[in-house]
């Protein structure tokens, strides 16, 4: 009998949610490798990786010394390098068209230029380490700012982007409509990962998790406009949820699920799961909910459709608690390269 993981990988491709070398050896060629603030800080934590800690604070250093890098703190260019060392390890474990994605400051999602310029840096810092400009992609927070970032990023510097902390259907569209490449739904709220006990194991997420019904439309829409746009499932935390996106463009699946999906056998349990997901995912499934395919979400002024769908309740709750996650990390990340720049001196 085939493992989970052996069936879900002919159904969907697999990102790897996380940076690390040997979870990607262990576990086989991956699509994409995901990352942002929080596992960036995880993964340093690890003894493979700590040695990129002093290497990226000594490498901020000398760009700020010899004018290669200007006008940024060098603490912060210390924890880009930390993000972009970390990447070039995984970056051999991926598909030969697979992404490094490394994600913009949170603190800067209500500014549209400087998620454009913290977004041409992180390009930057790829392509002096040896990795062309084409196999990065850019994540950034989709607030209005964000999205806008995103289609300059785009339009105006060729740098590909991918639309992240999603959790309503109209962000996805908004950031499919100017051009990104991938949009990342989370199926769950970014608390579930954080406080222990808040995360409740649904038997059928597809019919029980709002995330999972948000990030399935994503999918019909994304596949009946045909945008060009992929859908990357995120933020899963069972594999009732990982085989309940089977069908979908990608999913980004975390170490752990790995595991447990590759001891999994399947079983009738799982296989009537993975049929309705497909068939949830296709374009001709229709649901009563969905999004009429003549609404739009353009970003110029005054963006009334956009802006509407931010300012719902639960929308805008959901997107301030993933930034304040992300936001703690970044500044966990910002006093790490403080505390080693200051050994350095």
């Amino acid at each position: 009998m085939p493992t989970l993981l052996e069936l879900y990988r002919k159904d969907t491709q697999l990102d790897i949610d996380a940076n690390d070398s040997e979870i990607a050896i262990r576990h086989g060629l991956f699509g994409n490798m995901t990352g942002n603030q929080a596992i960036v800080l995880n993964e340093l934590k690890k003894p493979n990786h700590m040695k990129y800690i002093k290497e990226a604070a000594m490498q901020a250093q000398e760009d700020i010394k010899d004018g290669t890098e200007k006008d940024v703190d060098v603490r912060q260019l210390a924890v880009d390098w930390m993000g972009v060392k970390l990447g070039l390890g995984v970056l051999p474990h991926l598909d030969v068209k697979g992404y490094v994605l490394v994600q913009t400051n949170p603190s800067l999602v209500h500014s549209t230029p400087e998620t454009v310029v913290h977004a041409q840096r992180l390009v930057r810092l790829f392509t002096r380490s040896g990795i062309a400009q084409s196999r990065v992609c850019i994540k950034v927070p989709s607030t209005l700012a964000g999205l806008r970032a995103m289609e300059i990023l785009g339009k105006e510097h060729g740098i590909k982007t991918l639309a992240t902390v999603v959790f309503c259907v109209e962000q996805s569209l908004a950031a499919a409509e100017v051009g990104v490449i991938f949009t990342s739904p989370y199926v769950n709220p970014l608390y579930n990962h954080f406080q222990p006990g808040r995360h409740v194991r649904a038997e059928n997420p597809l019919r029980d998790l709002k995330g999972m019904k948000v990030t399935m439309e994503v999918q019909r829409q994304l596949r009946r406009r045909k945008l060009g746009t992929q859908l990357i499932g995120a933020s899963l935390l069972s594999m009732e949820e990982v085989v309940s996106l089977s069908g979908v463009d990608r999913v980004t699946m975390p170490p752990a699920m790995l595991d447990a999906m590759e001891k999994q056998e399947d079983n009738a349990y799982f296989q009537a799961i993975r049929a309705e997901s497909i068939s949830a995912c296709s374009p001709d499934y229709h649901s009563p909910e969905d999004i009429a395919p003549d609404m739009h979400y353009p970003l110029a002024e005054p963006a009334t459709n956009i802006k509407k769908a931010l300012a719902r309740s639960e929308t805008d709750e959901l997107i301030k608690d993933a930034l304040f996650w992300f936001s703690n990390a970044e500044k966990e990340l910002f006093e790490l390269a403080e505390k080693t720049l200051n050994e350095l001196k």
